[in-house]
C-alpha cells in the first residue's frame, strides 16, 4: 500500500519540476519592468497637460488611477498571449490606418483576463479589453467597433471631462453650503450626506448613456473608414445588450446530470436548500458591474437606436468571411477557464466549464481533463476547509441562479462524497485521462484515495 503512494507521490513530484520548467506565466510578461515604465511615462504626459481649476486634484484622480493599474499588472489582472495580443494588433493596425487624424503615440492596449464581455478606456491612452470580449463576440468587425468607441472616448476627453467636472462640483459653493447644512441638522446627518456623497462620487470610467452615445457615434465615424462591416456596430452593442439585460451567468448548468453516475447516482439532496429566516423576494445581479470593474454600458437599447437614425444604418444579412476571430476563441476560452481555476473560483471555473462544453467552444479531451482537475482542488479545499473562502455559499439576495446552484452543490457534499464523485468521473472518462501526464496524476490521485 506505502509504495502505490510513494510511487505516486514520486510521479506527481517529478511531473511538476518539468513542468514547472516549461511553463510560461501568461500573467506576468518578461518585460514587465518595460511595460509598466511605459504606462507612468504616458499617464505623466497626460497629466502634464491637465490645466484648469483644481487642476492638482484632477491630476491626483489620474495619478492614483494609473498607480492601481500597475498594481493590478503585478496582480495577475492581465493575460499577454502572444495569439491575441498579435490579433488585436492586426485590428488596431487597420483602424489606425483607415483613422490617420488620430493621433496614437500614446496608446496601449491590455487584455483583462475578466470573463465578462467589455472594454474600457483610462483616459490617458491605456486601454483595456476584456477576455470575454473575445469569447462573446462573433466576429473582427464587432470587436473593432468595440475599440472604435473606445478610441472615441479618449479622443473626446470624457474620462477628463466627467473628472473635472466632479471635482469642480465637490469643491463649489453650492456644495459647500450643503455640507455646513447638513453639520447644522440635529437628525438625520447620515442620510443626507450619504445622498451629497452618491451625487459626486468620481469615476473615470462613469459615463452617461449621452456620453456613450456620443462615443458610438464618433467610434462609428471612425469605424466606416475601415474595411470591416457597418452593420457589425449594431450587432456588438446587440450582444453587450444582451449580457447587460439578462443575468449574466444564464446557461442552465444541469449539475444533476454532469454529475450523475452509474457507479455512483446524484443524490437529490446535493440540491437541497436551507430555509432561511432572512429570506427576501428582493433580488441582486452578482455581475451587476459597478463603474470601476468594467460597468456594463448603460442604456443600449438607446444607444442602438440612436446609431441607426443618425448613420441611416439597415439591418443586412452580412455573411462572415473571417475566420481569425474562431481561432482566438480556442485560446480565449480555455484561458478565461484557466483564470477562474487560478483564481480559485472554481464555481465559477465550473460554470464556464460546462457552459463552454455543451455549447461547443471547448473540446471534449479539455472539458473532461480540465474538470477533472477542478474536483480535485475542490476535494482539496474540502479537506483543508477552505472550501468557504474559494466558493461562497448560496446568496439568497442573487439572481444569478445558475452559480447559486453550483454553490449550493459544492456545499452540501461531505468530503467522503466529493472524493467518490471525482472517482466515478475519472472513471467515465479513464481513456481521456490517461491519455495524457496531468490527466495520469488526477486519475492516480482519486484513485489512491478511493482504495
Amino acid at each position: 500500500m506505502y509504495s502505490k503512494y510513494f510511487k505516486v507521490l514520486l510521479f506527481i513530484l517529478l511531473y511538476q519540476l518539468n513542468y514547472a520548467q516549461e511553463k510560461v506565466n501568461e500573467y506576468i510578461p518578461e518585460d514587465i519592468d518595460k511595460i509598466e515604465n511605459y504606462l507612468k511615462r504616458i499617464n505623466s504626459n497626460f497629466i502634464d497637460k491637465i490645466d484648469g481649476p483644481f487642476s492638482s486634484k484632477v491630476k491626483k484622480v489620474f495619478k492614483d488611477r494609473d498607480e492601481k493599474v500597475l498594481k493590478s499588472i503585478e496582480d495577475s489582472s492581465y493575460v499577454f498571449i502572444p495569439e491575441i495580443k498579435e490579433h488585436l494588433r492586426v485590428i488596431l493596425s487597420n483602424i489606425y490606418s483607415a483613422n490617420p487624424e488620430i493621433d496614437t503615440t500614446d496608446f496601449s492596449f491590455f487584455i483583462n483576463h475578466s470573463m465578462l464581455p467589455n472594454a474600457a478606456c483610462y483616459g490617458d491612452g491605456m486601454f483595456q479589453i476584456n477576455l470575454g470580449l473575445f469569447t462573446t463576440l462573433e466576429s473582427d468587425d464587432e470587436l473593432a467597433f468595440v475599440i472604435c468607441h473606445e478610441i472615441a472616448h479618449k479622443y473626446l476627453e470624457h474620462s477628463l471631462k466627467n473628472v473635472s467636472n466632479v471635482i469642480a462640483t465637490i469643491n463649489s459653493e453650492d456644495t459647500k453650503k450643503k455640507v455646513k447644512e447638513i453639520k447644522r441638522q440635529k437628525y438625520g446627518q447620515t442620510r443626507a450626506a450619504m445622498s451629497v456623497i452618491d451625487n459626486l462620487s468620481i469615476d473615470i470610467l462613469d459615463h452617461s448613456k449621452e456620453v456613450e452615445a456620443e462615443a458610438d457615434s464618433l467610434g462609428f465615424v471612425f469605424f466606416s473608414k475601415t474595411k470591416y462591416s457597418k452593420t457589425k456596430a449594431l450587432s456588438s452593442l446587440d450582444k453587450l445588450k444582451a449580457d447587460d439585460d439578462d443575468m449574466f451567468l444564464n446557461h442552465h448548468v444541469n449539475i444533476d446530470s454532469v454529475f450523475n453516475f452509474e457507479s455512483y447516482p446524484f443524490k437529490k439532496y446535493w440540491l437541497k436548500e436551507t430555509v432561511s429566516i432572512f429570506d427576501s423576494e428582493e433580488k441582486i445581479n452578482e455581475f451587476k458591474l459597478t463603474s470601476d470593474t468594467l460597468k456594463t454600458h448603460p442604456e443600449i437599447e438607446f444607444r442602438i437606436n440612436k446609431l441607426r437614425e443618425d448613420f441611416s444604418i439597415k439591418d443586412e444579412l452580412v455573411t462572415d468571411t473571417q475566420t481569425e476571430i474562431n481561432k482566438i476563441k480556442k485560446i480565449a476560452n480555455p484561458q478565461s477557464i484557466k483564470s477562474a481555476i487560478d483564481l480559485k473560483l472554481l464555481d465559477l471555473a465550473i460554470y464556464q466549464l460546462i457552459e463552454r462544453f455543451q455549447n461547443q467552444q471547448i473540446t471534449s479531451d479539455y472539458y473532461y481533463n480540465t474538470m477533472a482537475k477542478v474536483l480535485k482542488s475542490i476535494y482539496e479545499a474540502k479537506k483543508q476547509h477552505h472550501l468557504g473562502k474559494y466558493v461562497p455559499q448560496i446568496n439568497k439576495f442573487s439572481d444569478e441562479k445558475q452559480l447559486n446552484t453550483i454553490r449550493l452543490f459544492l456545499h452540501n457534499l461531505e468530503l467522503n462524497e466529493t472524493k467518490k464523485i471525482g472517482w466515478a468521473f475519472c472513471q467515465t472518462q479513464k481513456d481521456i485521462l490517461l491519455s495524457n501526464d496531468e490527466g495520469v496524476i488526477v486519475y492516480n490521485f482519486f484513485e489512491s484515495i478511493n482504495q
